[in-house]
């Protein structure tokens, strides 16, 4: 089979496409035909030597969203049937192999892509939905008419938070470039702030009960102006959570702060597929590549303009 390779860490020049031996499920597992793998920003993080990198061997396959048809089971996987659709984030944070033509994945982690959703929008859903309902329920513990301000608003895990968080009766606040404004509206946000014209903390006149943050740093410092005493923010970028300026601040605010890491979760996928299956969640993908310009999705994805989700196809 095909798949793309990465003989060593570097930009996104770095991949090959190669021929490599088929894998073979083993017990609990499934060989599934990759018919989509969603990119996510863990994945040029790890290309370039950052992110999970340290758990790969070289040459190292990347990815780690899948949607496939099973081909084979191994035993004991008896939750579906060779032929079956079925979608997920796998083995996540150590490596997936799901830039390929076949991947083998754990049974347990994975569930059926509904009838009325592609394979390719399959592919964009799992780490970004998993990452947003984890951060809004499991963290944030989100409830109906609370404020929540969301950052980079339209891209992966924020399109599917704001539909979450709409979902769930929350009033929700998002920052995404004005040309995403409409996009965003239609998601189902109440204010849209421009940021890079406009100073969020000074365009939001009450304060929020909530901030999911996709951006660190100095975003994640300013953030915590806009959020209530006994607020939280959840931030996705790790490399903050010693930074002794939002240590402090978020301390004297009594704001708590929390820097979460998404796990794989079959059952999960399957609440967020049911969401997807009535219309409630609807997953955008920005871009499609064959496997052999994965390099330029990786630049596409890198780029941090992308609507949505960013996917291969094998």
């Amino acid at each position: 089979m095909q798949a793309a390779t990465l003989p060593q860490f570097g930009d996104a020049t770095a991949f090959q496409i190669t021929e490599i031996p088929m894998p073979k499920p083993a017990a609990g597992q499934l060989l599934v035909r990759v018919k989509a793998a969603g990119l996510n920003p863990v994945d040029y993080k790890t290309r370039s030597g950052k992110g999970q990198a340290s758990l790969f061997t070289l040459p190292a396959i990347l990815g780690w969203d899948i949607a496939g048809q099973i081909v084979d089971a191994g035993q004991g996987a008896h939750k579906f049937k060779p032929g079956d659709r079925i979608f997920g984030m796998s083995n996540f944070p150590n490596p997936a192999n799901a830039y390929a033509q076949f991947a083998v994945v754990q049974e347990q982690e994975f569930t059926l892509v509904p009838d009325n959703i592609t394979d390719e929008v399959a592919g964009a859903t799992p780490l970004a939905a998993l990452t947003a309902w984890e951060a809004l329920f499991d963290h944030a513990q989100l409830r109906a008419k609370q404020r929540i301000l969301i950052h980079a608003a339209t891209g992966g895990v924020g399109h599917i938070a704001v539909q979450l968080a709409r979902n769930a009766g929350a009033v929700v606040i998002g920052t995404a470039s004005a040309k995403n404004h409409p996009y965003l509206q239609e998601l189902g946000a109440s204010q849209c702030i421009d940021y890079r014209e406009q100073r969020f903390e000074s365009e939001i006149l009450e304060p929020v009960d909530v901030v999911l943050d996709g951006m660190g740093g100095e975003t994640t410092l300013r953030s915590l102006d806009v959020i209530k005493p006994g607020g939280v923010l959840v931030s996705l970028p790790s490399m903050y959570k010693d930074d002794p300026a939002i240590v402090g601040k978020a301390r004297e605010k009594g704001i708590r702060v929390i820097w979460m890491s998404v796990r794989p979760a079959g059952d999960r996928m399957e609440q967020i597929a049911s969401l997807m299956e009535a219309g409630k969640l609807k997953i955008k993908v920005d871009a499609s590549f064959p496997l052999r310009e994965v390099s330029k999705a990786h630049q596409l994805v890198e780029g941090h303009h992308v609507q949505g989700k960013v996917v291969l196809i094998p």
